[in-house]
């Protein structure tokens, strides 16, 4: 029998003060910490000292698998002319020396507000964007991890032109039900291509609750998740990190197996 997928909690969601995130994480009953690499008002990046004695002193206390460069929203990941933007090549290359310092398994990528792929010229460069930091990953175990709005073929063609094996999908729950798609035809498609990286995020959409108890279960069968991130923001309800995440490993906990059912003898 498989172990149930871990729970993780986000550090962007619950503090910009990285250890103290950490703590929250801890007595909420989380397996892992996610990090930010940080900027702007995500709190300090990493390539701060102080930061990154702050992200090393997490790693000792619990597992940190993933490192986000969610700054990328704020400076655009592309330019509508088809190309990268040069400020977030260089946010990627200190974000990519970052997460292999602190041996981290996934440097996720979002595509969001202004990194959003809305247009053919944006998407073009968002492909040459992960191409080149995926090119920066030969000799390491590292994936890069890439989330955005779009539809599970549009997503598909996107990683396709990537064509690198280190790049996956992200499935993030309340992402796509605010585009209107349904999360489990987006991890079957995804899965079926092998692309998909099992790590689902879980959250509420703009308009919609997190999967309930009863639909969460045959998304992470369908996913093939080894781990959760819970990501509903938890900076004024730190009461509901502790919710999500029993709410996430009650759903991942295996079940026993169905029993035939009693048939008379002829």
């Amino acid at each position: 029998m498989r172990p149930a997928p871990a729970v993780a909690a986000p550090q962007w969601r619950i503090d910009t003060d990285r250890r103290a995130a950490a703590r929250t994480a801890l007595a909420a009953g989380a397996d892992q910490l996610h990090l930010d690499y940080g900027g702007a008002h995500r709190g300090p990046p990493l390539s701060d000292p102080v930061a990154w004695r702050a992200a090393e002193a997490v790693t000792r206390r619990l597992p940190v698998p993933v490192l986000a460069v969610n700054h990328l929203n704020d400076i655009g990941l592309a330019h509508e002319r088809g190309v990268p933007n040069p400020a977030a090549v260089e946010l990627l290359r200190h974000a990519l020396d970052c997460a292999l310092r602190l041996g981290v398994a996934v440097l996720h990528v979002p595509g969001f507000r202004r990194s959003l792929p809305h247009g053919a010229g944006i998407r073009a460069g968002t492909v040459e964007a992960l191409r080149g930091v995926c090119a920066q990953l030969t000799g390491t175990d590292l994936l890069v991890a890439y989330e955005s709005p779009l539809g599970a073929r549009e997503s598909l063609a996107l990683a396709r032109a990537v064509d690198h094996p280190a790049l996956r999908l992200v499935l993030d729950t309340g992402n796509l039900c605010d585009a209107g798609l349904r999360p489990l035809a987006f991890a079957e498609a995804v899965a079926a291509a092998g692309l998909l990286l099992p790590d689902v995020h879980v959250k509420d959409g703009s308009g919609t609750t997190a999967p309930s108890a009863g639909d969460l279960p045959a998304l992470l069968r369908t996913s093939g998740a080894r781990s959760v991130l819970v990501e509903n923001d938890y900076r004024h309800t730190p009461a509901r990190l502790r919710e999500d995440i029993a709410l996430c490993r009650r759903a991942a906990a295996p079940r026993p197996p169905e029993k035939a059912p009693f048939k008379d003898a002829p």
